[in-house]
């Protein structure tokens, strides 16, 4: 079989399947990001708080330091010290986004108009089932940044309404 991708064809139907992997791959990145900034925020508040006895440089160097710490998700997550289920919902999202960017697109290497119906959708149905764990624990961190910041907080985000909503968002194609 040819190793080279060589179906530059578009169409309709593979922009809506590679714009649902776009939208799952945005949420994967922004729980990455989220965990990240939770985990080095202690750090930057208290980098902030003795701004004023530091340089410009001297607190452009400090705030440098702080973006290169916890370059890992999984070192970041540790690093919150999370337990039980909340532990566990981390852990699941984590998973679930390195499955999303690293593996989630394996099966259609010469692109998904050559999957027929059956496997399509037992494809998206895994991709679904992924993005779900990664919406909750996104969940989870952004309301936890939200309390660290002493901002409003909502049930919304750990509601039923919201992960369908978000879900939609996601998988959401117009030809079905």
């Amino acid at each position: 079989m040819n190793q080279i991708f060589d179906n530059f064809d578009r169409s309709e139907f593979s922009d809506e399947i590679y714009s649902i992997f776009g939208r799952a791959l945005c949420v994967a990145t922004r729980f990455d990001s989220s965990c990240k900034a939770l985990a080095r925020l202690s750090s930057f508040k208290v980098a902030v708080r003795e701004k004023n006895g530091l340089s410009d440089d001297e607190y452009a160097k400090v705030v440098d330091k702080i973006n290169k710490t916890h370059k890992n998700l999984a070192r970041a997550i540790d690093s919150l010290k999370f337990k039980g289920e909340y532990k566990k919902v981390l852990s699941d999202a984590r998973v679930a986004r390195n499955e999303l960017i690293h593996e989630a697109t394996l099966g259609a290497d010469m692109g998904f108009d050559y999957m027929n119906e059956t496997e399509l959708s037992t494809h998206l149905s895994y991709v679904k089932e992924l993005v779900y764990k990664v919406i909750k624990g996104e969940a989870l961190i952004s309301t936890v940044i939200s309390i660290e910041n002493k901002e409003p907080i909502s049930d919304y985000p750990f509601s039923e309404l919201y992960e369908n909503q978000y879900l939609n968002w996601i998988m959401e194609r117009f030809d079905v």
